[in-house]
């Protein structure tokens, strides 16, 4: 029974061993470059430039991303961003002739029409960039992103009370200015993934640009065909939020 237990603790102990030297093999995220997928939320605002400014104020962007990180530090992904603004450049003019001398919408039955124009859009792109000043840990600092994809944006009306026939569809289409087209994303990031895998954010500038054309080329409110091509752009700044993703075979440790 002695021998058996003997055996037992020089098992144990070797083990202990095993394992010890295994740690301190791992690689960990505060020393050494690692691959990981990042799935992020982001929010933030923007200020369109050029042919977007001219029928939009400043809008808030909300982002879906997924991205991979490989121990080089470039990063592969994709993202889908929602466009949302409450208030349309000359509405008045846009809308005047479904309002009355006070500005009123006049909805069916002699009813007032509550109607808050707002821009409504949505881009999908593909993104790639480099950790190009690590900062903090080998895997956070200064990424320079750069995407391309497609972009959406109209006038999105929300019509609380639904009581405006005028303004649905087929005849809401002459005014919602529905244009599509081509876009590119880039994007100065500063990266931060924790060493402890439980707080990793970027705060982030941006600029957009984009080659959009009228989907509907005609406006009913001018009366006027609308087959130009439009440059639009925005510049912004927003706050992400990650959810990293290590390799299995890079399990954390963390050994003080």
């Amino acid at each position: 029974m002695k021998h058996v237990l003997k055996h037992i603790k020089i098992a144990l102990l070797i083990c202990s061993m095993i394992s010890s030297l295994t740690m301190l093999g791992q690689v960990t995220t505060k020393d050494s470059t690692r691959t990981v997928q990042l799935w992020s939320l982001s929010t933030g605002a923007h200020v369109p430039l050029f042919d977007l400014a001219k029928r939009y104020t400043p809008f808030a962007m909300i982002s879906v991303d997924y991205a991979k990180k490989n121990t080089d530090g470039w990063i592969y992904g994709a993202s889908f961003d929602a466009m949302y603004g409450t208030s349309v450049k000359n509405s008045d003019d846009i809308f005047g002739g479904l309002t009355d001398e006070s500005g009123n919408f006049m909805g069916v039955n002699g009813e007032f029409a509550i109607i808050q124009p707002g821009l409504s859009g949505a881009q999908v792109l593909v993104n790639t960039g480099k950790l190009f000043k690590s900062h903090y840990n080998a895997n956070s600092g200064w990424v320079f992103m750069q995407g391309m994809g497609v972009t959406q944006s109209k006038i999105g009306l929300r019509n609380q009370r639904g009581n405006l026939p005028q303004l649905d569809s087929p005849f809401l289409e002459g005014y919602d200015r529905l244009h599509r087209g081509l876009v590119t994303k880039t994007t100065l990031r500063y990266m931060h993934l924790d060493n402890k895998e439980r707080v990793n954010y970027a705060f982030n500038i941006l600029l957009n640009m984009g080659l959009t054309r009228s989907v509907r080329g005609f406006n009913i409110d001018t009366g006027l065909f609308d087959a130009n091509y439009k440059f639009e752009a925005a510049v912004g700044a927003s706050f992400t939020w990650f959810l990293p993703i290590y390799a299995k075979q890079e399990s954390f440790y963390l050994l003080d």
